[in-house]
């Protein structure tokens, strides 16, 4: 079963994930921004905000990674499809 609540292990939005970083990439529950979030204490908790994943490259160059680009363009057809 997913969650709508953010902070949550099995968040229905959850683009990219790297478990053992304790780093993911995450849309928000209204689908109009990207959220990156880092793992304390066995929950997950936001640490920015944006519209643009450009930004979010650019503010975490740790994420700027193809297997992130990919996982979002993949991400964002499976949501078209939905829709």
């Amino acid at each position: 079963m997913s969650s709508r609540n953010e902070g949550s292990d099995n968040y229905r939005d959850i683009i990219w994930i790297n478990q053992g970083e304790g780093i993911r990439l995450i849309r928000c529950k209204d689908n109009i921004q990207f959220i990156v979030q880092l793992s304390k204490a066995s929950r997950w908790r936001s640490r920015s905000y944006s519209t643009d994943v450009a930004t979010i490259f650019r503010d975490y160059p740790a994420l700027n990674l193809p297997c992130v680009a990919e996982a979002n363009a993949s991400y964002t057809n499976r949501r078209l499809v939905q829709t």
